[in-house]
């Protein structure tokens, strides 16, 4: 497996290859189907791509290369990457995403059910707070609208944090080339 690189569905996805020497990292974002290949930090192939399958082709010397892209399954993958030199596969990386939990062991989990407590409690005391600071105060209707913001953020913030927390467990595995 190679080293662990970086995950963000909005920085997208990228796989690292060495050949000769030569780093060449291909990068596609799931999200705008943008696809750039760079050798050694030079941009050499781009392309807007919203299918499953795609391939980059460029020559470094007199060595022509291309990139193979394949997403198995476009919201779960796994995403297939393929280096070819001189028509021939040569390496292959798989970005492989964790399982998703089943509903069944998820609601059964003790640790599921003191998270969703916890998660009430503070929407609860978030709530109670801003009515006891609007009733003290006499604020105006409008701090309504400021409640419902905060609330907003917050549920955002809680899906964000576990989104990044399953998304730490993504995995880019190299497969041998038969």
């Amino acid at each position: 497996m190679s080293e662990k690189k970086s995950f963000s569905l909005l920085n997208g996805y990228s796989f690292s290859f060495e050949d000769e020497g030569r780093n060449i990292e291909a990068w596609f974002s799931a999200l705008s189907g943008q696809e750039k290949v760079f050798v050694e930090g030079t941009l050499v192939s781009s392309k807007i791509n919203l299918g499953a399958v795609s391939s980059h082709d460029f020559s470094i010397a007199e060595d022509s290369y291309s990139t193979r892209m394949n997403a198995v399954d476009l919201i779960w993958g796994p995403y297939i990457c393929t280096l070819c030199k001189n028509g021939k596969e040569i390496r292959r990386q798989k970005l492989v995403f964790p399982p998703a939990p089943s509903l069944k062991s998820t609601f059964r989990k003790i640790s599921y059910w003191v998270s969703c407590l916890f998660y009430l409690c503070l929407y609860s005391l978030v709530i109670f707070a801003f009515v006891v600071v609007k009733v003290y105060w006499q604020l105006p209707e409008e701090s309504y609208l400021a409640l419902f913001s905060v609330l907003l953020v917050l549920c955002f913030a809680i899906v964000a944090y576990t989104f990044r927390k399953w998304s730490a467990r993504i995995q880019i595995i190299e497969e041998e080339i038969p």
